[in-house]
């Protein structure tokens, strides 16, 4: 027998005595699973760490709460805690994206890079989108949620031409175009949403055709779409009066600043006046994807007189014309 070689009976001990990872590669042995759920619980508790850290970090922001030693929430964090701006901003929206899907995939482990993937999209998406790529590397789940929003892109193709142009002339049009955005796919994250428009379709809408001689035009702008809601506006044959703002509880997407606004460009045809001492400022909360706040509304029926229509509606509203796909139409 060879020197250092075990004796039959002894190597048959040592085989028993194997963990069973060694016939089986993928089976764990009972340190391991020790060791994992003790790992597990490591991250469950650091999750919940995670969420009450970027909760203390919003109210510090929306209550200015920085204000006495600093001018802005972004230099109080850095040198506060040593956060980039984007960092302390990835741990707001990571904990936004968690509480929005952990309801639905309450077993999903989804790490920090998971949650701010998810972070661009809709709540609707993400909590679609967040059990698929829980098992996978940030990278692949990269490449899921770009197959998937190629998808929807393609399905918009099948959206019905919209419902014939409201008859009649209107004193007050709100127009909230679904505007193109030259960002990734070509539309940016409204392209996930619906059919976009280029802004030479947006213009060639008949509006001057149901505006009254003396009207008012509230246009739906994003901040980087202010000059074309001018030209849009000078197509309709308005003329450009004033700019409104919506403003919104935080911070939404970027690329220059973090937008936490909105903006109606606002025209008149005619000579028809506003009433006197409203502001041209709003402060309402966000709610569906691209939809208008009721506060606004009631803004604009203080200001300006009906007959109302609202053009590219996403509900019906009592003494308003609405107009769009997604406003559910009478059966035939």
């Amino acid at each position: 027998m060879r020197k250092g070689a075990p004796s039959e009976s002894s190597a048959t001990l040592l085989a028993l005595s194997e963990p069973a990872a060694l016939s089986d590669p993928n089976s764990l042995s009972p340190a391991e699973t020790a060791d994992l759920e003790r790992l597990e619980a490591v991250v469950d508790d650091g999750l919940d760490v995670f969420i009450a850290v970027a909760h203390a970090l919003m109210e510090i922001r929306d209550r200015r709460l920085y204000r006495d030693t600093h001018s802005t929430f972004e230099s109080y964090i850095a040198e506060r805690f040593g956060f980039a701006r984007r960092t302390g901003y990835a741990y707001i929206e990571a904990a936004r994206v968690l509480e929005n899907v952990q309801d639905v995939h309450s077993n999903a482990h989804l790490s920090f890079s998971h949650l701010r993937v998810l972070a661009p999209l809709a709540p609707d998406d993400q909590r679609a989108l967040a059990g698929e790529i829980s098992e996978l590397t940030v990278a692949q789940a990269r490449r899921v949620i770009r197959e998937w929003r190629r998808q929807q892109r393609v399905s918009h193709n099948d959206v019905p031409e919209p419902p014939p142009f409201p008859a009649g002339t209107f004193r007050t049009i709100v127009v909230d175009p679904p505007w193109t955005f030259s960002q990734e796919f070509g539309d940016g994250l409204a392209g996930d949403v619906y059919r976009t428009m280029t802004l030479e379709e947006i213009c060639a809408l008949p509006v001057h055709e149901i505006a009254a001689p003396d009207s008012h035009l509230y246009l739906w702008v994003p901040a980087t779409k202010v000059p074309d809601g001018i030209q849009v506006m000078e197509a309709y044959g308005f003329r450009y009066v004033a700019l409104l703002t919506w403003v919104k509880p935080s911070g939404g997407l970027g690329r220059w600043w973090r937008y936490a606004s909105e903006h109606i460009v606002f025209g008149v045809r005619g000579k028809l006046l506003t009433r006197p001492n409203l502001t041209n400022v709003v402060h309402a909360k966000r709610s569906g994807h691209s939809r208008k706040p009721d506060e606004f509304y009631d803004h604009i029926e203080k200001a300006s007189p009906g007959p109302y229509v609202d053009l590219f509606a996403r509900r019906e509203r009592p003494a308003w014309v609405c107009w769009g796909n997604e406003i559910p139409q009478p059966m035939e």
